[in-house]
């Protein structure tokens, strides 16, 4: 892994690992949180079908509707402060991390790192997920899931070699080429690697000309960092 850490904060992430994050984002945005709490971490898992997290948490009989569901009644009451800051915050504006959500992503590193792993994967950041006390937790506990028994189920799948594989967090560079030609990976946000299909926003905007003319333009950006990837008139 690379010792300089990027921007996001996330030094090492696999493409399937990012792209988990990068949706947390949405669904805090849609949820309407003014920042990512372990709570989205967990739906931006979930929203990630492809990736083994996902999978070992869809086998202890969690679906993204259903903590969708708990995590709206588990912010329900939010506190003045965080709510305060949803409604100030624009809509280009990016999200930023709580406390304990970043200290999952770290502690997700340090379970790659201790596996080994070329790359974190997201079978890591659910592990740095159940290692943090945080909402995900209470979240999971109130699906009636055994957390003891996850994490035992999480170890034993990353222990298993190929029994936890992720096609998703597959770097780009270790992709072979098809019989019709080489993997273009589909485009993604420069900020943040997220996927561009279906994550798109636009924005309209007046922009004057040195000669005073104006003309609205629409500027295009990414809806889970606001990083504004085109811009259209």
């Amino acid at each position: 892994m690379a010792s300089e850490r990027p921007p996001d904060g996330l030094e090492g992430f696999g493409q399937g690992a990012r792209r988990a994050v990068a949706m947390a984002a949405i669904e805090a945005r849609d949820l309407g949180a003014g920042r990512v709490g372990t709570e989205h971490l967990l739906l931006g898992l979930l929203a990630h079908a492809e990736g083994a997290a996902a999978k070992l948490l869809g086998a202890s009989g969690v679906t993204l509707a259903s903590a969708r569901r708990k995590v709206s009644e588990a912010v329900g009451q939010r506190q003045p402060a965080d709510a305060d800051a949803a409604r100030g915050r624009r809509p280009g504006d990016a999200l930023e991390r709580s406390a304990r959500a970043d200290r999952a992503i770290g502690r997700a590193f340090r379970f790659a790192h201790d596996a080994k792993s070329p790359e974190v994967r997201t079978e890591h950041l659910l592990l740095g997920l159940l290692d943090v006390e945080g909402t995900a937790g209470q979240v999971l506990r109130g699906l009636g899931v055994d957390l003891d028994a996850l994490r035992t189920t999480v170890e034993s799948a990353r222990a298993s070699e190929g029994a936890a594989a992720d096609a998703g967090d597959v770097a780009v560079a270790a992709v072979p080429e098809s019989r019709t030609g080489p993997y273009v990976p589909p485009p993604s946000c420069p900020s943040c690697s997220n996927p561009l299909e279906g994550a798109l926003q636009f924005t309209v905007l007046t922009a004057t000309d040195g000669e005073a003319r104006k003309r609205d333009v629409i500027v295009v950006s990414c809806r889970a960092c606001g990083a504004a990837v085109g811009v259209a008139r």
